[in-house]
Parts: structure tokens; C-alpha cells; sequence
């Protein structure tokens, strides 16, 4: 009767409301993850530019540390080397001076090299506070779509229950109603059979 049709509405009130919260729910969440996911793939590119900078002055840095080897070690030879022996010491000093050119081109890749890694870090610091920007922004749409959510779901529950309440006055002023109809009834027929 009267309560399974309003439970059934008041079933159905709630289904909505749940979908309804879930869906903004589901939208918040899904912004949320989108503007994440873009900001850390900023970071990610930022990350992956500074370790590369880092890595060609790594590789700059072994080979000046070669380079400055092989020159001492040819440095000592040439020390060694007795001093009427003008062709060998020529030699020498010949991959000496060579040893000196290289060592000041690749200091100066280095040093340009080094331009590039602090460029690097501060673009993955400038990278990483938008990141977390986002992040907080992103957050804030979550927080805003749960509370969206928590208020149509509890806007549904306030509904049903409603539903629910007033079908069971109508039911109980229904009953009351034929209550008193059969007491008149009886009364009726108590007279009758008299």
C-alpha cells in the first residue's frame, strides 16, 4: 500500500542522489588527477633535463680528469727525460701544449656546461612550486566535489526519509480513519442486535 510506494520512491530518491554524488565525485576526482598528472610530467621533463645536464659535465669532468692525467704523466716523462735529447723532449712537449689546448676547451665546455645545470635546477625549482600549486589546487576541487557530493547525498537522505515519514502519517491516519468507521460499525450492530 501507502509505505511500499513510498519506500519505493524513497529507494529510488536515494539511487539518484547516489549516482548524482558519485558523478560530481567522479568529476572532481578526474580534474584533480588530470591537473597532477600534467604537473608532474612538467616535473618529470624538468628532472630529466637537469640529471642530463648533469651527467655532460659528469662525462666533461672524467675527461678533463683524463686529460689532466695523461699531461702529468707525459710531465714526468718529460722530466725523466735526459736533457741532450732534444727529439724525444720536442716530442713531448709537443703533446704537452696539445694536452693544454684540449684541457682548456673542455674547461670551457664545462664551464658553459655548468651554466646550463644551474639553468636546469632553477627551472626544476620554478617547475616543482607550480607543481605544487596544482597540487593544492587540485586538492581543493577534491574537497569541493566530496562536499558536493556529501551535500546531495545527504539532500537525498533528507527526501526519502520525508517520503518515508509522510507516507507512514497518511498510512497511520488511515488506519485511525477506519479504526473509528469500525468502532461506529460495532456500535451499529451492537444496537441492531439488540
Amino acid at each position: 500500500g501507502l509505505n511500499s510506494a513510498a519506500s519505493s520512491e524513497a529507494s529510488s530518491v536515494l539511487a539518484a542522489g547516489k549516482a548524482e554524488a558519485s558523478s560530481i565525485l567522479g568529476e572532481a576526482n578526474g580534474k584533480a588527477s588530470a591537473i597532477n598528472g600534467e604537473a608532474s610530467a612538467k616535473v618529470n621533463a624538468a628532472s630529466d633535463a637537469l640529471s642530463s645536464a648533469k651527467g655532460v659535465s659528469s662525462k666533461l669532468s672524467s675527461g678533463i680528469a683524463k686529460l689532466e692525467a695523461d699531461k702529468a704523466t707525459t710531465q714526468a716523462e718529460l722530466d725523466k727525460t735526459f736533457f741532450l735529447n732534444f727529439g724525444k723532449k720536442g716530442e713531448l712537449k709537443d703533446i704537452i701544449k696539445g694536452l693544454k689546448k684540449d684541457l682548456k676547451e673542455e674547461g670551457k665546455k664545462l664551464e658553459k656546461n655548468e651554466k646550463v645545470v644551474e639553468k636546469a635546477a632553477g627551472e626544476l625549482e620554478k617547475v616543482q612550486a607550480a607543481a605544487d600549486k596544482s597540487k593544492a589546487q587540485a586538492d581543493k576541487i577534491v574537497e569541493q566535489g566530496t562536499a558536493a557530493s556529501d551535500k546531495v547525498s545527504a539532500a537525498a537522505a533528507k527526501k526519502a526519509a520525508s517520503i518515508t515519514a509522510d507516507a507512514d502519517k497518511k498510512a497511520a491516519a488511515v488506519l485511525k480513519a477506519a479504526e473509528s468507521k469500525a468502532n461506529a460499525l460495532l456500535k451499529q450492530a451492537d444496537k441492531l442486535a439488540k
